[in-house]
């Protein structure tokens, strides 16, 4: 059922949204920080610390569309913050399809809900395998559309999705190339949900970790940039919705899984 319900291509327009805020980065971070709002901060701390098992001897790593710069909190190394805009707290100014790095001298680029926005994802992982050293990672923490993302989606007419886009193609346009905020959700389960055939098509990079995950804890959070209003829960209950989370993205992803953590390896 999974397979053909809500499957069909659908893009809200910015002005029907129905949540708050959207790509208002900046109020973002300024009421994460003077708030720490505990829903939110759990669901960032699962997005970003497990990423640190990665960064042990790695001195050069960068984050492409870093938005509000909440890495910064999470990640216990140093980074390179960029994004395609300026903001008081990036470090620069880059498009992570053309990035301003010499070959072969990044360690480690993080990509954190950036991808399902992105125009052209071939074109990305080609800069990426230009600009990583060999065996350098990307570390991905995506959108994932099963059916409950796809419900909320459309619940909420916050972005759209559509499987009718090659995203291993360079000439096929995934999202409005002119709109920072154009977003794509089915990217993510295009790119990755099959394992063989990525590394068929993008033979230069291979998947080293793959999992889903994500559910009651999203939507928990009230969203990180655009908004819905949500009551603050205790932290001592939120090792129980984690555990809640895993067994049913375990029992059901398609159904469930709300989100994906992608480890890819450039072997070029």
């Amino acid at each position: 059922m999974n397979k053909f319900f809500l499957k069909k291509e659908y893009f809200p327009t910015h002005d029907s949204n129905l949540m708050e805020n959207e790509g208002n980065v900046h109020d973002a971070r300024k009421n994460f920080i003077e708030n720490r709002f505990t829903n939110l901060d759990e669901l960032l701390k699962s997005r970003y610390h497990w990423m640190n098992e990665y960064l042990d001897n790695k001195r050069n790593i960068i984050e492409v569309g870093a938005g509000a710069s909440f890495s910064k909190f999470y990640i216990n190394k140093p980074l390179t913050l960029t994004d395609t805009v300026k903001n008081s707290w990036t470090d620069e100014k880059v498009d992570a399809t053309n990035m301003p790095f010499e070959n072969s001298t990044i360690d480690i680029i993080i990509a954190s809900h950036c991808i399902h926005h992105m125009y052209s994802p071939i074109k990305f992982f080609k800069e990426c395998s230009r600009v990583l050293k060999r065996d350098g990672l990307i570390l991905i923490q995506e959108i994932n559309t099963s059916l409950l993302m796809r419900c909320l989606l459309r619940v909420n007419r916050h972005e759209g999705w559509s499987y009718d886009v090659n995203v291993f193609d360079e000439n096929s346009i995934a999202n409005d190339p002119n709109d920072i905020w154009s977003a794509n959700c089915a990217i993510p389960e295009l790119l990755f949900a099959n394992k063989k055939l990525f590394e068929e098509k993008i033979n230069y990079m291979k998947i080293i970790r793959n999992d889903l995950n994500e559910f009651l804890l999203f939507p928990l959070s009230g969203g990180v940039i655009a908004k819905k209003k949500m009551i603050e829960l205790p932290r001592i209950i939120f090792p129980i919705i984690k555990m809640i989370d895993k067994i049913l993205v375990f029992l059901m992803p398609s159904v469930f899984a709300l989100g994906r953590s992608v480890v890819i390896k450039n072997i070029k």
